[in-house]
């Protein structure tokens, strides 16, 4: 398959990044037809500029204001919950860093021009539509029929996508820059983290942030949900901006209940958790997990807990209106 570049109003450097990152598609996409027992493609390798701090604005203000979470052994689970989060156990973690809130549009913006791709064609938030001959850029972009054999970054062509394209540009809905970016799908997820240095949390991790060394229900403790704490709007595609909630962790992160799901590094596999058994395995086919609730589907005080964990419709090789992600590093706070 091969992607057609302008260059001719291009800088020399800049058509040397995408000439460069084209080189790079025909090993990475044409994996084999995208489902559950499809292996996630490694996009980590696409982005042919380095992430630059004077480039990525919102990329930048996140990794700075990552949250540490110390070393030590945290509850996971819960004894009299539901299958999948049974039996409550303790996990150990080395210390590590968590984002604050959700990762926005315009963070994951700045990705994808720094993916230096060239689309040919400008289109609207969720009005992708790919040319009949196909394109190996679009199909990085579009996720096309459910079934149809494609694992894009983001599925741009979902009509709850807020981002477009528009003279060689990527760009967000404007008044929806600092919204949860929607539509990525694990892999996208993935090498949104790996491009900025960092990583997606494992389910642990993410749970520990959530729950501290406590083990409370809630992010914010024992009470019951409500919107003074948690964003659900029960209307789709309809989120609202990260951190605006005031419903924090008890080390202060953000928005692990309500607004998005949350994609995390983990494969679905009973309890107990053991990072040892496979389920961190990064290359390995099958449903990643979800965690946090959303705004839409797992809106009810049940799937709103810090242990919930069978999040509604998470197959990694689509986007979602109701799954962003938020990324971790190893290693105490640089």
């Amino acid at each position: 398959m091969l992607v057609k570049i302008r260059i001719g109003s291009m800088s020399g450097a800049l058509a040397r990044g995408r000439i460069a990152a084209t080189a790079l598609f025909t090993s990475i996409l044409l994996v084999p037809q995208a489902g559950q027992g499809s292996v996630p493609p490694d996009y980590s390798r696409l982005a042919s500029q380095a992430f630059d701090e004077a480039d990525a604005p919102y990329s930048r203000r996140a990794r700075r204001d990552m949250i540490a979470i110390p070393a030590g052994s945290y509850p996971m689970g819960r004894g009299d919950g539901p299958r999948a989060e049974r039996p409550a156990h303790r996990v150990r973690l080395r210390g590590y860093r968590i984002d604050r809130t959700e990762v926005t549009n315009a963070a994951f913006t700045e990705y994808l021009n720094a993916l230096n791709l060239d689309s040919q064609l400008d289109f609207s938030p969720g009005g992708l539509r790919a040319p009949a001959s196909g394109s190996a850029v679009l199909d990085l972009l579009r996720e096309g029929r459910e079934g149809g054999g494609l694992y894009p970054i983001i599925a741009l062509d979902d009509d709850q996508a807020r981002i477009g394209y528009r003279a060689g540009r990527f760009l967000s809905v404007p008044g929806h820059e600092d919204h949860p970016v929607t539509e990525t799908t694990w892999a996208g997820a993935r090498a949104y983290c790996a491009w900025r240095g960092a990583r997606l949390p494992t389910e642990a991790e993410w749970e520990a942030a959530a729950r501290g060394e406590a083990g409370l229900a809630y992010p914010w403790g024992a009470s019951p949900p409500d919107q003074t704490r948690v964003f659900i709007s029960g209307r789709t595609g309809v989120t609202g901006p990260v951190g605006a909630r005031p419903g924090a962790s008890p080390f202060g992160v953000l928005d692990m209940s309500g607004s998005l799901a949350e994609w995390t590094s983990t494969l679905q596999s009973p309890y107990p958790y053991d990072p040892s058994d496979g389920r961190e395995a990064p290359h390995a086919p099958g449903e990643r997990v979800t965690r946090g609730g959303d705004y839409l589907y797992d809106a009810d005080a049940k799937a709103l807990t810090a242990t919930h964990r069978t999040g509604f419709s998470n197959a990694p090789e689509r986007g979602h209106r109701h799954i962003g992600f938020r990324c971790a590093a190893s290693g105490p706070a640089s």
